[in-house]
């Protein structure tokens, strides 16, 4: 008697099993789906679900449903790490779908095909070919309605999201059906026996289809996102440029304050200083200064800036944000001056920058580190607090007044203008790595990894670059060619099967064909073998695997080898694996070999076999595959040799006239040039660089117009080319012009071999850049170097100054630090004008110049203030012949418009003697301190500066 607690507990095992095989199976499906999307080129657990309700009937239906929703809450779950209630409604859809499409496909199939059946009847399988694609309608059509009506794909994306849907159901049921009947169909006697002869070679080609999808899809994927990674640096290129811009903002600032060190800044220096750098930085939405103003000072302060802007007041924001007088405190830093001054700005003045904590601790940071230091990503103070942005502060100190100055950078406009271009084809996120608040972020909710992250270091902070390719992207960038070949495969592995289902039945009756046909072939091999030893060109015979089962003695002697040496061998590996100058292709790549696969006949008249010596033998070849019962059992291959034709055409191509002609025409410069470096054919636009004419151009060598500077180097490329090392080179260097005038190109440079790899000549283009180096210099010109004396400026003084302190220390030489300031130089200026003033600042450069030597450096440090570096001095005497110099070329009086004047400089020095260990900053403070001593003391002399 059968128990039916058995029973029961059988019926929940097998329940359990379906589920789990529903979802793991599901779950590797999903895998294969092409982002963004839900449907995959298979989806296995749509012929597991149907085969089982063919097997076992409706009571395996609850399974089948649970299966899909718990799959589909997984799917949900691992997209944004959260189940929603749009999860939940998907999953209702989808799995009501899903069970309704396998009760009618087992029913239908149940009633056309009976069960239990053995499907090795041609009209039963025909049945079920035709019946998988129209089953599969119903869940495809169901839930991809359903998605679209929740807004979860597009209408443009409805028709190849339905049809992907489909061919996955499709090929899941015309696979796995057959599987699972392996598995659990009866009778169990005649399935089992299949799983070797059906299961396993539909699974071996099931999972070889599979790593060829992963590596395919790979590929596509990594072509796909090429444009996505150009993008993504390129906005970090953007956003790095940006920050540092920032900074030299800020810095270009606080240089106002060093110039001014004693004297106080007004808010028109300030407003003029400062609103030309905002013009050439557009997206800082202002500069601040915030003066400290300690408790005591408050009163005064504020009555002083009252004269300028009534009812001013030391502010502060109270718990609502809104702007109250400030309690008292030891000390304020009030925004004093701001660019731009308008009526957004003007609201903000007085506020207490150090009243804000965030802020409160940038301020201290920023001086105790001496840098500028950026704030947390805040709200800012204008707009009623509803911006988000950051500010950058920089401490002044050691001037007529301590402070901060601070850049105001407003996150919708610094950040959201330079990645808005990129919205429609990149997500990009940007976050402050200390805080975790974002300054940027258009990722969508249940976005969170990124494929594209780079970190950046600003004003003391972390920040983190993140970018994802959007939606549109993959829909513009997506590659089907994976997916069409795993469809296309998992068909022809539902074929095979089926075609093994009917085959199983037919075995001994094969057999019996096979062993007639072999006869045959043997017969009709030794009649070819003894017609083609006859013939004078090569012949031979592959299997449908490219290996050789025949040659003739033609062939034997062309490629140097026995027939034992070439018979069993794989030919394409043998002597066809690359063309000439080549790197090796695969057999599948080679035509010769193709015509296995593509049934067609090939013929060439240039090919590379390639002889037992190493040697390459050109030929012609006729590829032809031949068949038996419809069937391709290998290729037939005749070639003859062709070398003597080819040694002509290589001697053609090395014509100095063809090239000559090519060249003539190029919108570059061309040059042929000898192994020894002479012109021997240019065309008009190298000569046009050059200025030579052509005659005059071939009777020179690229040596004798090389810039000397530039010519160790390209000596070296070509040496490297002779010697095979490189096989181009490309580099920017100088030519001297007929005319003697250097001239800037860029030359691409190839060598020409012939075929037996030996140099000819090179092949050179030159490209004329001079135009864009003019601009590079002009670029480098304003950022290193005074405009009005054309001398280093600060930044490049301290980049000096920085070399010679280092050198000094390290090879214990010593050096002197020259402070100059022009006497009376302001008198001057004041009552004969800054036209007057501007001469005597350049006589005063050129008159410096002169006295020093070339390797020495004489920088405008700003106003009347000049700094020389003299550089390896044996002792303070040097320093002191030096002074007196500039001393006495600075006694002759200066031609201003027909006029004399006469002006002198006070000097201070300090001497570093490499032996003890000093600053930048000190070094700097001896020589200013020294040159004050000069002035106190009558002017117009040096003093050396001594520590007391």
């Amino acid at each position: 008697m059968i128990n039916p607690l058995s029973i029961q507990k059988n019926a929940v095992v097998y329940s359990l099993l379906l589920i789990l095989a529903y979802v793991i199976t599901g779950k590797l499906g999903l895998m294969l789906a092409l982002p963004p999307g839900y449907a995959s080129a298979i989806f296995p657990p749509a012929g597991i679900a149907i085969a089982a309700v063919f097997v076992a009937g409706r009571t395996v239906l609850p399974a089948i449903f649970l299966g899909s929703f718990l799959l589909n809450i997984l799917v949900g779950y691992s997209a944004g790490h959260q189940v929603k209630m749009t999860d939940v409604e998907v999953a209702l859809l989808i799995a009501v779908a899903s069970a309704l499409q396998a009760y009618l496909g087992g029913w239908w199939l149940k009633h056309k095909i009976h069960y239990p059946t053995t499907l090795d009847s041609p009209v039963d399988v025909v049945t079920f070919f035709i019946s998988a694609p129209v089953i599969c309608l119903i869940s495809a059509t169901i839930s991809v309605t359903g998605l679209l009506s929740l807004g979860l794909i597009e209408e443009s994306l409805f028709f190849t999201s339905w049809a992907s849907w489909w061919i996955g159901d499709t090929l899941g049921l015309i696979v796995m059906l057959p599987l699972t009947l392996v598995a659990i169909g009866k009778p169990r006697a005649i399935w089992k026996k299949r799983a070797l002869t059906i299961a396993v070679p539909m699974l071996i080609t099931f999972a070889l289809l599979i790593i060829t999808f992963v590596v395919v899809s790979r590929w596509e994927r990594k072509e796909s996102l090429v444009e996505f990674d150009a993008l993504s640096n390129q906005i970090s290129e953007q956003l790095r440029v940006r920050f540092e811009s920032q900074e030299a903002v800020i810095g270009q600032t606080s240089a106002l304050f060093s110039y001014r060190a004693n004297e106080k800044v007004t808010r028109q220096d300030f407003y003029h200083f400062v609103s030309a750098i905002k013009r050439d930085f557009p997206m800082t939405f202002a500069i601040e200064w915030a003066p400290k103003v300690t408790h005591r000072e408050r009163a005064s302060y504020v009555k002083q800036l009252s004269k300028e802007f009534q009812d001013f007041e030391i502010k502060q924001l109270d718990a609502q944000r809104k702007l109250v007088v400030s309690s008292d405190k030891d000390f304020y830093f009030p925004i004093t001056y701001i660019v731009p001054l308008k009526e957004s700005t003007r609201a903000i003045l007085g506020v207490d920058l150090a009243s804000l904590p965030d802020r409160k601790d940038a301020i201290q940071r920023a001086i105790s580190l001496k840098a500028a230091i950026a704030s947390p990503p805040t709200r800012l103070i204008i707009n009623d607090g509803t911006e988000l942005g950051l500010m950058l502060i920089y401490p002044i100190h050691g001037t007529s007044q301590d402070g901060v100055l601070s850049a105001v950078l407003r996150a919708n406009i610094f950040f959201g203008e330079l990645f808005k271009p990129f919205a429609h084809t990149v997500h990009v996120r940007l976050t402050d790595v200390e805080s975790g608040k974002y300054l940027y972020n258009n990722f969508a909710d249940n976005q969170i990894d990124s494929l594209y992250t780079r970190d950046f270091r600003f004003g003391g902070r972390y920040y983190r670059l993140d970018t994802l390719p959007t939606a549109q992207y993959y829909q513009q960038h997506r590659g089907w060619q994976s997916w069409n070949m795993l469809a296309v495969g998992l068909f022809g592995t539902g074929l095979m099967g089926a075609l093994l289902l009917i085959g199983t039945g037919y075995t001994a009756r094969i057999e019996n064909l096979v062993k007639q046909k072999t006869e045959e072939l043997k017969d009709s091999f030794y009649r070819f073998q003894e017609i083609t030893s006859t013939l004078g060109e090569g012949i031979y015979v592959t299997d449908i695997n490219g290996v050789i089962t025949f040659t003739n003695p033609k062939a034997q002697d062309l490629l140097g080898r026995s027939e034992s040496e070439l018979l069993g061998q794989n030919a394409h590996s043998l002597f066809h694996h690359r063309p000439i100058e080549e790197s090796s292709h695969t057999e599948r790549e080679c035509l010769i070999s193709n015509v296995i696969h593509s049934k067609q006949p090939y013929k060439s008249t240039e090919e590379v076999f390639w002889h037992k010596n190493g040697s390459p033998i050109y030929v012609s070849v006729n590829s032809v595959p031949f068949f038996r019962n419809n069937e391709i059992i290998g290729t037939l291959v005749v070639f003859d040799d062709i070398s003597d034709r080819k040694k002509i055409e290589f001697a053609l191509r090395a014509s100095e006239k063809s090239f000559k002609e090519i060249i003539e025409y190029a919108p570059i410069g061309i040059a042929i040039v000898s192994l020894d470096g002479r012109f021997t054919v240019v065309n008009q636009t190298l000569c046009n660089i050059v200025g030579y004419t052509n005659d005059e151009l071939i009777r020179r060598t690229f040596q004798e117009i090389t810039y000397p500077d530039d010519l160790s180097l390209d000596l070296e490329h070509v040496q490297r080319l002779l010697d095979g090392e490189i096989d181009t080179y490309r580099m920017e260097k100088r030519y001297i012009r007929k005319d003697n005038v250097p001239v800037w190109i860029q030359l691409s440079a190839s060598i020409f071999r012939d075929e037996n790899l030996t140099p000819q000549y090179f092949i050179a283009q030159i490209e004329d850049i001079s135009e864009r180096k003019i601009r590079d210099n002009e670029v480098h010109q304003h950022a290193y170097f005074d405009t009005l004396t054309k001398l280093p400026n600060r930044r490049m003084l301290m980049e000096k100054l920085s070399q010679a302190l280092s050198q000094s220390e390290h090879h214990q030489r010593k050096f002197a630090l020259f402070f100059l300031d022009l006497d009376h130089f302001k008198q001057i200026n004041d009552t004969l004008g800054h036209d007057t003033g501007d001469i005597i600042l350049k006589e005063a450069a050129s008159r410096l110049l002169s006295c020093v030597r070339s390797s020495d450096t004489v920088s405008r440090l700003g106003g009347d203030e000049f700094v020389i570096i003299l550089n390896d001095v044996s002792s303070a005497h040097d320093a002191q012949l030096l002074a007196e110099k500039i001393l006495n070329n600075f006694s002759e009086p200066i031609d201003v418009n027909g006029s004399e004047l006469f002006i002198g400089t006070s000097i201070g020095i300090a001497v570093h003697d490499g032996d003890t260990k000093t600053t930048i900053r000190e070094l700097m403070k001896s020589a200013d301190s020294a040159m004050y001593e000069s002035k106190a003391s009558g002017r117009n002399r040096y003093s050396f500066y001594t520590s007391t």
